[in-house]
Order: C-alpha cells, then structure tokens, then sequence
C-alpha cells in the first residue's frame, strides 16, 4: 500500500536462489557459523528496498543476514540481466528457515519498501520509508534494539542534505547514522530513531523537502523547508493547482485563508472542521499543562513536574498521531496502566488519604491549574468523538475510528485528578495541605 500520495517507483527481484548446503570453502568465506550450511540468494533493482525487506525475512523465519552489498553505479548500469542494484544472501540451519524469509522479503518489496518519483516522472526518486519495528538485520546496521522503529531515509545527493535537515527538526528523532556521497550508488541518506509517531513524521518532513527542492532546483536564495512541515502531495500536472480541497476535489493555486491543511496540500478543509476544533483543544492543553509545571516548579512538587512530563509526552505523541493518521502507542501515566489509574481514581481516599474532592479556593493555586487541565482534557476528549464519530446505533464491536485517542483523553482527565488528590495529600513533598477538605467520604465501617 502506498504511504505518500506520489508516485511509487516499485522495486523488481530479478532473481532468486536457495542451495540446501552449500560447500565449505564457501561457507567460510560467507562466515557461516558451525551449523549453518543453508542459503538463499536475491537480487533486486533497488537496494534500500532490499535491506528494508531482507530485515523483515529475519522477523518471519529463524535466518540471519549474511552477505548484503549494493552495486556501483546502480541497477542502470548493471554488470547482467539478473544483478539489478543489490544482492543479498540469508543463511540457516534448516533450509525451510530460508525459504519462509525468502517469501516474507518478496511480499514486503511488493507490498510495502519502495522509492517514490518527487518529479511524476520517476527520474528524481527518493526513499522515505518507516521501519514499524526492526528485526536483526537493521537494528544491528542502526545500532538499535529489535523491534524499535527506524526512519530509512534515501535520497539523491543535494536533495538529501537537504531533507535529512527538515527531518532532524521536526524534533524527537535522533541521527544514528549518516550516508553521505558518494555511496556505491550516488545516493545519500540515513537512519533516524525516535518513537514511531516522530520517524513518521519526520519521513513527512524529509519528503516534503526532496519535493519541494524538485520543484524548484536553482531556487538559491530560497530557504529549505522547515522542520515540520507537511508533504505537499504528488507534483501537480501542468495546468493544476498546488492545493486539492478534500470535500470537493477542486485544485487551487493558491490557498484561501479560510482552508487549512488536515494532513497535506492534498486535504485543504474548513478552519471550522471538527479535527481542527481537536487539535485546538489538544494545543490548549498542552498550554494548560505546561502552566502547571511552572506552578509546581515554584511549589516544590519536583514529583509532579515529572508526572506533568509525561502527560505532555502523551500530548505530544497524540498530536503527531492525529495528523499523520498513525496508532497511538500504548502510554503509561504516573508510572501505571489505563486500569490501575482508573482504580486510583474511584479509590483516592485509601490510597491518598483525600476524598471525591469538591474544587475549593481553600486548595490553593496548584489544584486549581490541575483542575483546568482535567477539564480541558474532558473537553479535548468531547471534541474527539465529534472528530471521530462513534457509528449509529453504536457497535460494541466498532468503537469508532481513533478509540486510541478516546481512550487516551478519557484516563488522561483520570490520570490528572489522581494528581490532584497526591497534592492535597502531601504525596509530593510538599508538607502544607490545602484546605480544609470538602468532598465525599466512604462510610465508616462499624
């Protein structure tokens, strides 16, 4: 499936071979270990897809990646029919093991790791591929632990200076590792780490500005795109705009101050639209929250600055999982689970000594900026579901598109009186108690 709204240039294995054991001399030379005499050969038109690909073999079967090299100057200028722009070689102790990565590297050149044309004509082609979870191959190239997301990113040389830059300051990624030109075939690019919300978006980044110097290549005094802008959809056709409103499909040259965008130049909407109206909200909170900081800063409450961190941490991750329409991953808060912070909640007078707590001039400024957060957190979760609708009648099956955010606003307003209710008790250092208490207490056991 295509990630970008361009042109994919996909990728051709133009061979592919197993032997079940292969000769000693050879063995050796691949640095087999003892035991390990079966092998399966690929080779392809595209390089980077061919490492993304054989990375996902070594997640589908118990093989290793033992030989991977590109060739000079690239598939245009291969030495025969069949040698294209790389070759790569799997080895196992059983060669069923081979066979089954072998299947998993095919589907995923065909389904998933391609390069994409920045002109529309598929002469300036680039890579902005996301690793979802990396498996043995590429987390040893990258220097990560298995199963952590990876941005790939490839591009011819300027182009790729040039993007690598938008990526890194879209923020949250780090810079493992840089291929600078010339590589065997002219390219450039690099490996980027981050949670997977921060690879996605900084993808987004890296692809806007390869487009973006496509379009205008001899543009000098023209600054490069900024870190966090959005990919601007395919290049328009002679005669098209830029701009593609989503709920008629008219293109425009030029955007009205009226349309934003949701995701892209492809998806010009109403400033009035409902995801508009969530993120404004999600964007207040996060002011809110950050007000509380300072406020427990000046207190004392080092503990609740920290808790505060977190809960913009999920903001953060919330936001960029809106916009690039990816999973939220799972959070924690507080150090605990969804469950176990909504247990906190309904049971704060035997863990912390406060009870159901009225809100009260008498519980001093930091319970108040906390209870502004809990109460925008409310309302950013209402304006999600009128985001995302739950389907009429409801379906206990089908919550609804985003029920990762909903769940998410929903334990987040938890999560936030549980800070409250700590404060009050005293459970972050800080030794004055606000009060007196009003709120509802557990009866009494006799």
């Amino acid at each position: 499936m295509a990630r970008f709204s361009l042109c994919p240039v996909k990728p051709q294995v133009l061979s592919v071979r197993t032997i079940a054991t292969v000769a000693e001399p050879l063995a050796q030379q691949l640095g087999l270990a003892d035991g390990v005499r079966s092998v399966g050969f690929i080779t392809c038109t595209s390089d980077d897809a061919l490492y993304v690909a054989l990375d996902e073999g070594t997640k589908a079967a118990a093989v290793e990646v033992v030989y991977a090299k590109s060739f000079y100057a690239g598939a245009a200028h291969a030495s025969g029919p069949l040698s294209g722009e790389v070759i790569g070689c799997y080895a196992s102790h059983d060669i069923d093991e081979v066979h089954h990565a072998l299947e998993a590297c095919q589907r995923c050149l065909s389904d998933e790791a391609w390069f994409y044309s920045a002109d529309g004509q598929g002469r300036l082609c680039f890579f902005p591929h996301v690793v979802r979870a990396t498996g043995r191959y590429l987390s040893k190239l990258a220097n990560v632990s298995v199963g952590e997301p990876l941005a790939y990113l490839i591009a011819p040389p300027l182009e790729a200076m040039i993007a690598i830059d938008a990526a890194l300051k879209v923020g949250g990624v780090e810079l493992l590792k840089f291929f600078g030109p010339p590589t065997e075939t002219n390219f450039a690019g690099a490996y980027l780490s981050g949670s997977l919300p921060a690879c996605e978006a900084a993808a987004e980044a890296f692809a806007a500005a390869v487009i973006d110097v496509a379009k205008s290549p001899l543009a000098a005094r023209q600054s490069a795109r900024g870190g966090g802008e959005s990919l601007g959809g395919r290049p328009p056709g002679p005669g098209e705009g830029r701009f593609k409103v989503l709920s008629t499909g008219q293109r425009l040259q030029k955007k009205p101050e009226h349309l934003t965008h949701l995701r892209d130049d492809e998806t010009l909407v109403e400033k009035s639209h409902p995801r508009m109206r969530l993120r404004g909200k999600l964007d207040l909170l996060q002011g809110l929250v950050l007000d509380a900081q300072r406020t427990a800063d000046t207190e004392g409450a080092s503990g609740l600055v920290g808790d505060l961190e977190e809960v913009m941490q999920l903001l953060r991750a919330m936001v960029g999982c809106e916009v690039m329409e990816t999973p939220l991953p799972e959070q924690r808060l507080l150090g605990m689970t969804q469950s176990e912070i909504r247990h906190a909640s309904h049971n704060t007078h035997k863990l912390y000594g406060v009870p159901f707590m009225y809100p009260s001039i008498r519980q001093g400024e930091m319970v108040a900026r906390l209870y502004q957060c809990r109460a925008t957190a409310r309302e950013a979760e209402l304006a999600c579901y009128d985001a995302f609708p739950v389907p009429v009648p409801p379906d206990p099956g089908n919550p609804g598109e985003r029920a990762d955010l909903k769940a998410a606003l929903n334990i987040l307003s938890s999560a936030l009186y549980v800070m409250q209710c700590k404060f009050v008790g005293g459970h972050y250092g800080v030794r004055r108690k606000p009060g007196p208490l009003k709120g509802w207490r557990p009866p009494a056991k006799h």
